[in-house]
């Protein structure tokens, strides 16, 4: 069985709390020589998620920014904001970026990336830290999207299907 389908309890849950409530964790993990920066929408609708499994992977995050940073100084950017859908969807989403301005990857680099994103799941059930990140979005409904170059940074971005007000509300205790 996948561990990985929505078999823990979610919560209608405010991405920009959540970024927030992390705040000390993240500010602890990111080197003195790097700058935390947080950019989030207080008005961005709630998502559907498991916050206790969200918050480690949003610190997972942090850490492969700290990582691509390395020794010189950086910026990490985290941002939550508010998104309406394209292609004629319509469907409003929550989007969660972290960003660096780290080493960078080319783009065959980013591909082969990619691609590991979407193999199956290794049997011992120890998964590198994008694909558990890919693949607990996926769960929720979301989408991970990674753009990288060279000696410029990094940017994921995780984009999350957005709760009605209505639905907030009959799921509120």
């Amino acid at each position: 069985m996948d561990p990985w389908k929505r078999t823990s309890p979610t919560s209608v849950v405010s991405l920009s709390a959540l970024v927030r409530d992390a705040l000390p964790l993240m500010r602890a993990a990111v080197a003195s020589t790097a700058v935390l920066r947080i950019a989030t929408d207080e008005h961005a609708p709630p998502v559907d998620i498991d916050p206790v499994v969200m918050r480690p992977l949003l610190l997972r995050l942090v850490s492969n920014a700290c990582q691509a940073i390395r020794q010189r100084h950086g910026v990490i950017e985290i941002g939550v904001a508010s998104m309406i859908g394209s292609a004629g969807h319509g469907l409003p989403f929550v989007r969660l970026t972290v960003a660096d301005n780290g080493v960078g990857m080319d783009g065959a680099t980013v591909g082969r990336l990619r691609q590991a994103l979407l193999e199956p799941a290794p049997a011992h059930g120890n998964e590198p830290g994008l694909r558990l990140v890919h693949r607990v979005v996926c769960a929720y409904g979301g989408r991970l999207q990674i753009d990288s170059q060279p000696g410029v940074g990094t940017m994921v971005r995780i984009d999350l299907p957005a709760v009605s007000a209505q639905c907030a509300e009959r799921r509120s205790p």
